[in-house]
Formats: structure tokens, C-alpha cells, sequence
């Protein structure tokens, strides 16, 4: 009983330290309210990701570049990266400027949010997925509209990388 024991413990621990110890596979999302103070805090970039639901570009940038081993380590040591649905109904606070979601869509079927309207607008509309970076001063950087393949999103978003 006691080896049986001792065995386990041993499997358990080898088995977390290997795990802690590999890459991160996933980005590390935060609130947007964290990345506004520890933008400030460690003068580092935000990166937001504007999706929506039932977006087939925004589940395909999902499912083949941002869960990319190498963009996700891109984007968990040098951003702070936040996800936000376009549609979403709650209020948001940034730079000390306060977003609802009030407005219908022109056709009246969807509801958007003014945060997302205000950031993810392109031209003339909204593309999902958008991609913005906001300097620690909280300024529009750029944004990265649309689908892009892992070379592109990776090409794009190392110049803004400190």
C-alpha cells in the first residue's frame, strides 16, 4: 500500500513538473480592467480581440493562428491580452470613458456594442475579428482587421512589441 502511495505521489509530481514546465498552449486573456492598470503599471501594450459569436473568420483565427504555440507565446510575454464580444450587453469603462451597448445595427436584428463600434471600426464598418493595440498611454496604436494566417499576424504584430 505504501509503495502503491509513494509511486503515485511520485507519477503526480512528475507529471505537474512537466506540465509546468512545457509551453503555454493557450493565451492568457485578462479583464480589460486589469490590462488598463497594468498597462500603466509595467508600461506594456494591450492587445484586444474584437470577435463575435457565429463569426466563421473569427472561429477560424481562433482555431489556426492565435492558438499557434508560437503566437501564443508572442502574444503572453510581450501584450496584455484581453477578448471582448462585440455584442456584448455589459458596460465598459475605459481610459475613464463609459461604453453601453444602446444602439441597433441599421437592419434592427443585432445589437453592437459602442466600445467595439468605437475601436473596431474600418473605413466605413466593423470587420471581425479585429485586433487593436493600445499604447500604456491608452491610445489606438493600430488594428489588424479580418482573418490573418499566422505569418501575416505575426509579421503585424512584432513591430509593436517593446
Amino acid at each position: 500500500m505504501r509503495k502503491s502511495i509513494l509511486l503515485f505521489s511520485i507519477l503526480i509530481v512528475s507529471f505537474t513538473s512537466f506540465s509546468q514546465g512545457s509551453k503555454q498552449n493557450r493565451v492568457n486573456w485578462i479583464s480589460l480592467e486589469r490590462a488598463q492598470e497594468y498597462s500603466k503599471k509595467y508600461d506594456q501594450n494591450i492587445l484586444l480581440f474584437f470577435y463575435k459569436p457565429n463569426c466563421e473568420y473569427c472561429d477560424k483565427m481562433k482555431k489556426e493562428t492565435i492558438s499557434d504555440p508560437e503566437v501564443v507565446n508572442l502574444i503572453n510575454s510581450n501584450f496584455l491580452p484581453v477578448k471582448i464580444n462585440g455584442y456584448t450587453k455589459d458596460t465598459i469603462v475605459f481610459n475613464d470613458k463609459i461604453f453601453g451597448n444602446q444602439q441597433p445595427v441599421k437592419d434592427g436584428s443585432n445589437w453592437r456594442h459602442d466600445f467595439y463600434f468605437e475601436y473596431a471600426r474600418y473605413k466605413n464598418g466593423i470587420i471581425t475579428p479585429t485586433f487593436v493595440v493600445f499604447n500604456p498611454n491608452l491610445e489606438k496604436v493600430t488594428q489588424f482587421t479580418g482573418y490573418q494566417p499566422k505569418i501575416q499576424f505575426l509579421r503585424g504584430i512584432k513591430r509593436f512589441i517593446k
